[in-house]
């Protein structure tokens, strides 16, 4: 069922029967018990058969990010990167600079169209998706919906599992990510190989960073990555280590939302991408709830006795409106690491 990579540091479990038409609780809890104790030490895990084809995934995003022009780049880029498109904050390409060779192309919810009632209302974080022209980049805009679908059908399954793992019931966490408001975003990054790679982070143990130390700000991380070793996670001894590539799977990490509504038991831990001068591709789905959603945080009863739990009740932590929380957690990394 499960196969321990590197104590300490990833577990690989199958993930087929998620899946399915109608898991059974006995096959959601015999696939995530083992995962408690994993993410309260590394936080990290992959996934297998989870139905995505990730090499089509591999292969559609680098021959985008390869073939867009400049021009296309600039009319489409977000408002960091041109002013003009004052309501992309959020979604739209993040151009390279020479400071900055990472390139990136970010998108939403597909369902936020101009009529969605949060657009009408002008919430934060909510943006209608901006494409690429369609007679350069055809289906482009056709297969990243439909790839983001396809990662909210994971992600639901996957919430099945968090909750029975944590001693809820299997539909708990599920009941606040829904397709038609969830603030999740699909993000396609290219690391380019270089000859002189500008502005290399130096971490203060002289590992060369392209992406310095952070704990993501989401209730989840589904990353897709190319088979390169980049990805390092701080370990309970205060060093990092690197996390095991893998291009067949999903790696999966708590985010500080998690964190926040388990009280640590599933903690968002700090991370850090390595230089490597290697063309290469990172595709996160960032998963986030709703804007409005505000569900109760608890002591996980599967972690400690019920007595224990019920001892913390009093200082446990308040419901935090999720909207609000992701607004200032993307601001608050931006400061630290820049535009992500």
């Amino acid at each position: 069922v499960a196969q321990q990579i590197d104590k300490g540091s990833v577990v690989l479990g199958r993930f087929g029967c998620f899946l399915s038409s109608q898991p059974t609780r006995r096959d959601l809890l015999s696939q995530y018990e083992f995962r408690t104790e994993v993410c309260r030490e590394s936080g990290f895990f992959y996934i297998s058969d989870h139905g995505v084809d990730l090499n089509e995934l591999f292969k559609t995003s680098m021959d985008f990010l390869k073939t867009i022009k400049d021009e296309e780049k600039q009319r489409i880029a977000i408002a960091a990167w041109n002013p003009s498109n004052t309501k992309q904050i959020r979604n739209g390409f993040q151009p390279a600079t020479p400071h900055k060779p990472v390139e990136m192309f970010c998108y939403l919810n597909p369902e936020f169209s101009e009529q969605h009632p949060a657009i009408v209302e002008g919430l934060p974080g909510h943006e209608v998706n901006v494409w690429p022209d369609e007679k350069d980049h055809p289906g482009f805009k056709e297969y990243c919906e439909e790839y983001y679908r396809k990662m909210v059908k994971v992600t639901t399954a996957l919430l099945k599992g968090f909750s029975l793992a944590l001693g809820l019931e299997e539909e708990a966490l599920g009941e606040y990510f829904k397709q038609a408001d969830t603030l999740s975003s699909a993000v396609f990054i290219r690391y380019p190989e270089m000859e002189d790679y500008p502005n290399i982070i130096i971490a203060e143990d002289g590992t060369e960073l392209g992406y310095g130390a952070h704990q993501d700000v989401d209730l989840l991380v589904l990353l897709a990555q190319s088979n390169v070793q980049n990805l390092q996670a701080l370990t309970g001894d205060g060093t990092y280590r690197d996390v095991p590539p893998n291009d067949t799977c999903f790696l999966v990490n708590a985010g500080t939302y998690m964190d926040y509504l388990t009280h640590g038991v599933y903690r968002a831990v700090w991370h850090r991408v390595k230089h490597r001068n290697i063309d290469r591709l990172s595709i996160p789905f960032f998963v986030n709830l709703g804007y409005h959603d505000a569900p109760q945080p608890f002591y996980p009863t599967t972690t400690e006795p019920t007595e224990t739990c019920e001892k913390k009740e009093s200082v446990r932590n308040k419901p935090l409106k999720y909207g609000h929380f992701l607004q200032k957690g993307l601001r608050d990394l931006i400061v630290s690491n820049g535009q992500r």
